[in-house]
């Protein structure tokens, strides 16, 4: 028998990837503490104004693309056939054009290719030229005595430190909800912080040298990239209308919300017999048992034996089943966000179409957001014929407890009035909402800060010494937060980590493997 811990979307690909490979005379349990599956993917039907319309609370579209996480994702939704509820923003969309950053009062463009450079930089966008150019004419400065750096030193050191305030803060705000003076370089922005220390002067000239270290890692999963391939042209040939669809589009979501891919996951794992969902009992300790195997007690008392355990809890949850740690679970700071959902009465009212901004450090003092998506010019199809327009105002992040006090008892009226005033400032909206309502995900982002790789390389030999070598790690404090990389990271666990033939014997295996094998520094 085999054990998943956690019933958000990690655990919920997990237990999907090894029903299909294992028989059905082994057991599959899958744990979720709260009575509520999916995680973070969760997906609200309101009603405002005589109309019906959703609300994403956490993640709310996905990524196309050739890369092996975005292929993943497709290829589950496939497989659950979800293909009739794809919906997508064309890559000629507005939302897959314009994206901004709000910068001294305004909403700035981003340059998207060669010719929107020729129309001229706006202001948040000027100082990345000066940034290139000091990159190429700055002598070597890595500091080559350290493993590690923030993100905005590492920028300022070679980009100047405009490049961070105006540009990668935002971005950072809009992945991580969390600060680049606290973030890693070499864990978030690795081939960069990588040709930094192997090329002899900047860092844009060190990535030839960062594309031959590529070269021959890809080397290493050669056979598994061209079997994945080989296996995507099938379905290619297989299904070519979808695949079409998808080559046409910069991203996606479903029709009825992003839950929909976990709200199918659960109920085709209902139909495996061999599968048992467990829901409002959390773990409350995990141990060796008598027998060599690995068991856990849940809150009701109920022990469960497993010849596998595969963890994906967070790791503050997971740090309360063990009497040892390690630095990663003891060190991770998780970021808090309050996602707050605003409905108006009518179509296209905002100034520019796009998916939205996001606030850099240069614009703090003037904003209390992360920043906003416009949710119905990014997928219009979701809002039907309804007159409507759907932004969400993302608050919080590494400001949390200095704007808003605690996130678990915020006000909600506080962080209402603030989406509020933001749509406002930003926008120029002033008429009022037909809906508006708050949450806020404690906790719900694991922040990869400095130093985070050496405290992965500890928490993999900490894991190792864990119930015989019964228990292996995924999740999104690992491989990625987003959703694409929780899923690709559960398929690789499953189908290159454990020996499924096998489950009698200590699996011996972290789960971590592959992603630091990804941040070995070459010879």
């Amino acid at each position: 028998m085999i054990t998943v811990l956690g019933g958000g979307i990690t655990g919920l690909s997990t237990t999907w990837f090894l029903a299909q490979q294992l028989p059905s005379a082994v057991s599959i349990k899958l744990v979720e503490g709260s009575s509520r599956l999916g995680g973070w993917m969760r997906t609200d039907k309101r009603q405002a104004g005589g109309r019906e319309f959703i609300v994403e609370r956490g993640p709310r579209t996905l990524r196309t693309g050739a890369s092996r996480e975005a292929c993943a994702v497709l290829e589950l939704a496939e497989d659950l056939g979800l293909q009739s509820q794809v919906i997508t923003a064309p890559r000629l969309s507005a939302a897959a054009r314009n994206r901004f950053i709000y910068f001294k009062g305004e909403l700035n463009c981003m340059p998207t290719g060669v010719g929107s450079l020729l129309t001229g930089l706006p202001p948040a966008v000027k100082c990345l030229p000066r940034g290139i150019w000091r990159d190429v004419t700055t002598a070597k400065n890595t500091p080559m005595d350290s493993t590690d750096e923030s993100i905005h030193d590492f920028i300022a050191r070679r980009f100047g430190e405009q490049v961070d305030d105006n540009l990668a803060s935002a971005v950072m705000h809009g992945i991580y909800a969390a600060d680049t003076r606290d973030l890693s370089a070499r864990a978030l922005l690795y081939p960069f912080w990588l040709a930094d220390r192997l090329g002899s002067k900047g860092v844009l000239r060190g990535l030839r040298a960062v594309a031959k270290v590529s070269r021959a890692r890809k080397a290493w999963t050669a056979e598994r990239d061209g079997a994945e391939a080989r296996a995507l042209a099938d379905r290619r040939a297989q299904a070519p209308e979808f695949w079409d669809m998808i080559d046409e589009a910069s991203m996606y979501s479903f029709r009825d919300g992003i839950q929909t891919l976990s709200d199918r996951l659960v109920s085709k794992l209902q139909e495996f017999k061999n599968v048992q969902i467990i829901t409002g009992q959390p773990v409350t300790a995990a141990r060796s048992a008598s027998d060599g195997n690995a068991e856990v007690e849940l809150a009701d008392g109920q022990v469960i034996k497993s010849q596998h355990i595969v963890n994906t809890l967070p790791l503050h949850c997971m740090r309360e089943l063990f009497s040892t740690s390690n630095s990663l679970l003891n060190e991770t700071p998780y970021s808090s966000v309050a996602v707050v959902n605003v409905a108006f009465g009518k179509k296209n009212i905002t100034p520019v179409d796009g998916f939205g901004y996001l606030v850099p450090r240069a614009s703090a003092a003037d904003s209390k957001a992360l920043g906003t998506v416009f949710d119905s010019c990014t997928l219009a199809a979701q809002d039907g014929d309804a007159d409507i327009t759907r932004l969400t105002v993302m608050l919080g992040g590494s400001r949390f407890e200095e704007l808003f006090g605690s996130p678990a008892t915020a006000s909600k009226h506080a962080l209402e009035d603030a989406a509020l005033e933001t749509i406002r400032n930003h926008l120029g909206l002033k008429s009022q909402p037909i809906d508006i309502d708050a949450m806020v995900g404690v906790n719900c982002i694991p922040s990869y800060t400095v130093g985070y790789i050496d405290r992965l390389k500890d928490m993999h030999r900490w894991v190792l010494e864990q119930l015989g070598g019964r228990m292996s790690v995924v999740g999104a404090a690992y491989g990625g937060p987003a959703v694409p990389q929780c899923i690709i990271h559960a398929r690789d666990h499953v189908n290159y980590n454990l020996n499924l033939n096998n489950l009698s014997q200590p699996q011996n295996v972290s789960g971590l493997e592959q992603i630091l094998e990804a941040f070995e520094l070459p010879a």
